[in-house]
C-alpha cells in the first residue's frame, strides 16, 4: 500500500498528526510520534488519554505526516487498535527513534512511560500530495 516515496516520508522522524472523533462528533487532532512497520503505523499513547478513549469507541482515524516544507504530505485513513506497550519497551523504542539513544533512554525512564500503550493503524486509504 505504501510506495517507496511514502515509506521514506514516514521513516523520517517527522511528528505526525492523529485525528480521532470526540463523543460529540468534533475532531480531536493530536501531534504524535510514529513508526512504520510494513504497511502499517504504530504510535505510543496514554491509556487514559482522550484519543485512546475515542479510539476505543470509534477506531476510525486519520493520520497526517508532512515534510519540512509542509507542502509534501501523506494522509492515511484507517482503523486503529490498542495494544500493550510491553511495560515501556515500545515507548522506549519510540523515544530512541525521535531523540537518539542517550536522550531517548533518559526520556523512557519517566514513570508514566511504562503505562503507555501502542496504537496500531491499519491503513485503508493513503494519499500522497507532493510539493509542486
Amino acid at each position: 500500500m505504501f510506495t517507496d516515496e511514502i515509506r521514506a516520508l514516514l521513516d523520517a522522524p517527522h511528528v505526525g498528526m492523529l485525528g480521532t472523533t470526540n463523543l460529540d462528533g468534533t475532531p480531536l487532532l493530536t501531534p504524535t510520534w510514529h513508526a512504520r512497520e510494513g504497511d502499517g503505523l504504530w504510535l505510543v499513547i496514554g491509556p487514559r488519554s482522550l484519543k485512546a478513549r475515542n479510539i476505543r469507541r470509534d477506531p476510525r482515524v486519520m493520520y497526517v505526516v508532512m515534510d519540512e516544507s509542509g507542502y509534501t504530505y501523506v494522509t492515511i485513513q484507517g482503523r486503529a487498535r490498542l495494544e500493550s506497550g510491553e511495560e515501556g519497551a515500545k515507548p522506549r523504542e519510540m523515544a530512541v527513534r525521535y531523540l537518539g539513544e542517550q536522550a531517548g533512554m533518559r526520556f523512557a525512564e519517566r514513570d508514566y512511560i511504562k503505562e503507555e500503550i501502542v496504537c496500531r493503524i491499519t491503513p485503508e486509504k493513503v494519499r500522497l500530495r507532493r510539493a509542486e
